[in-house]
């Protein structure tokens, strides 16, 4: 991934609007498991949404989730031959970010929105794949930590918005909220400074972050945040951490 994307997908993450599958490397001392899965989405962005799909392959690289739904070896297995196709194809339409430097805004919302077609179709032939080599009760239980992590912002999915009952009165409260939203994230964007100044940016995503929350709680009635607490069953906890793609703001051990 070239800089402006890495940067992009970090702020997403901090934000909770976005996600991000990079492939890490097996090891010890510390490493997390390798299973590769080279699928991204970022949600919210260019108007793509966030499914929950779009974060099975990053959630089934973590060594505790594998345990909580219990994979067996031939699971894994499959499930790292899935990886690497995943991987080819992120780094296959990754290549639109090569059109960002120098690129007029008008050029980058393009290429933002091109990259924003082809990760949800590969989100959704990940799925797909997942589903296959996944038992029923395994795809339920998987379905719920997504949304334990991905938080609101399921929201913006279909299956999730017919479950609980959105209207399209709601949508529309939502998207705008979340475009606001986003707005001023991208304002944000590009700008450097001390580390001062860089802490100063990540209070104000977080603060971005929670009147986002805060706001799209009050577009729902009483009985809509019943069933959407409901749909994310027991709760998982799960260091955000685990989610991060190896690197990002402290360089690469690995790498030579």
């Amino acid at each position: 991934m070239s800089r402006v994307a890495k940067c992009v997908v970090v702020a997403l993450v901090v934000l909770g609007i976005g996600s991000a599958v990079v492939g890490q490397d097996a090891g010890k001392g510390g490493r997390r498991p390798r299973t590769g899965f080279g699928m991204g989405g970022m949600g919210g962005m260019g108007g793509f949404g966030a499914s929950p799909a779009m974060m099975w392959g990053q959630l089934l690289r973590v060594e505790k989730v594998q345990k909580e739904l219990e994979l067996v070896s031939e699971q894994k297995d499959k499930l790292k031959e899935i990886a690497e196709k995943a991987a080819a194809r992120m780094r296959d339409s990754g290549a639109v970010f090569s059109k960002l430097r120098d690129a007029s805004e008008e050029e980058r919302k393009a290429a933002m929105t091109e990259y924003g077609n082809k990760a949800r179709a590969q989100a959704e032939q990940l799925k797909k794949d997942l589903e296959e080599v996944l038992l029923p009760h395994q795809v339920e239980r998987l379905k719920q930590i997504a949304l334990q992590i991905q938080g609101l912002r399921a929201l913006q999915d279909k299956e999730v918005q017919d479950t609980v009952g959105i209207t399209e009165e709601q949508k529309e409260k939502m998207k705008s909220l979340s475009d606001g939203m986003m707005e001023k994230f991208r304002g944000m964007m590009g700008r450097r400074g001390d580390e001062s100044e860089r802490q100063a940016q990540r209070e104000k995503m977080q603060e971005l972050r929670k009147e986002y929350e805060s706001k799209t709680l009050d577009v729902l009635t009483a009985d809509q945040k019943e069933k959407f607490e409901k749909m994310k069953g027991p709760k998982f906890d799960l260091d955000m951490s685990e989610l991060m793609p190896r690197g990002f703001g402290r360089g690469n051990p690995e790498r030579k």
